[in-house]
């Protein structure tokens, strides 16, 4: 059972980022993590860390091994658990998600929990920036987010669920016949999404790839206050077509796509293996209704 504890371990430093702060997650000393890593490198019969004069990282090949290293966890903990084939699975799990994956994200637990009743589940809602935070923290097992291409999910794993294309949002009853994305952009106030996020920075992008520097009067960090804006008249916005929003539908808005339909977020799961025969289950299941959608 070392060997178990020695993996452990090691995906704690893969997720933590570094020897000090896995020592405090899975509660051993420095030298303690040092000596179980040298173990398990005389074990696997080939060296996992990159050791120079005042680091040590993780070298190219042991990112490789992850996805094993917490497939072979992920079993030995549902067979601790009494299921190995996820029948019966109990026990609680803290679940986050942005705003626009909630219901979908609520909609797998509801499913989920009709198979595995004692099955216990915290929600949590916030920033995707935050989010990402808590869930290296440990403060919540896995959360629905953003991909953000600035800072990568480095030893977390992580699956793609859905896109969701960056679109010109508008007030219907502003638009007039001849009106399109390059007309209302400048021609009307502008509502910016936070340049400090991800999507912000992809915004910022589009911007500058059109070559049109809108007449900008506000910048919101919350899409549905910047939609609810654009819905009372006060200006156009760009931001992501949330996932059931119910733009398209909405008498007071019209929906413009961006031009050349490229610029999109990315949500997906980010799940790492602490708990991964309980978030694992509740992943396939998020996979499967994307990929049967009603």
């Amino acid at each position: 059972m070392s060997t178990l504890r020695f993996l452990r371990t090691f995906v704690a430093i893969a997720e933590h980022g570094s020897f000090a702060a896995a020592a405090e997650r899975v509660a051993l000393t420095h030298a303690a993590v040092g000596q179980q890593m040298r173990a398990l490198e005389s074990e696997l019969g080939r060296p996992l860390f990159s050791r120079e004069k005042r680091s040590i990282t993780l070298r190219p090949e042991a990112y490789q091994l992850l996805p094993q290293v917490r497939q072979l966890l992920a079993d030995y903990e549902g067979i601790v658990a009494g299921d190995k084939t996820e029948n019966n699975v109990a026990g609680h799990v803290s679940i986050g998600a942005i705003v626009s994956g909630m219901g979908l994200l609520s909609k797998c637990l509801v499913e989920v929990a009709q198979v595995h009743p004692a099955l216990e589940v915290t929600l949590a809602t916030g920033r995707s920036s935050d989010l990402i935070v808590r869930v290296g923290s440990g403060e919540l097992d896995a959360a629905v987010v953003i991909e953000d291409s600035r800072r990568p999910f480095r030893g977390i794993g992580w699956t793609h669920l859905y896109d969701e294309p960056l679109v010109l949002l508008a007030n219907r009853g502003q638009i007039r016949r001849k009106d399109d994305f390059d007309s209302l952009l400048e021609t009307s106030p502008f509502i910016r999404y936070d340049r400090a996020t991800a999507t912000g920075a992809q915004i910022e992008r589009l911007l500058r790839r059109v070559g049109t520097r809108p007449r900008q009067i506000l910048e919101l960090d919350s899409i549905l206050g910047i939609s609810e804006l654009v819905r009372q008249g006060v200006g156009v916005a760009i931001v992501p077509m949330l996932a059931h929003s119910g733009w398209h539908k909405d008498p007071a808005l019209r929906v413009f796509p961006v031009p050349d339909g490229i610029y999109s977020r990315r949500v997906g799961m980010l799940e790492p293996s602490r708990k991964g025969h309980i978030t694992g289950i509740i992943r396939r299941h998020l996979v499967g209704i994307m990929s049967n959608p009603c």
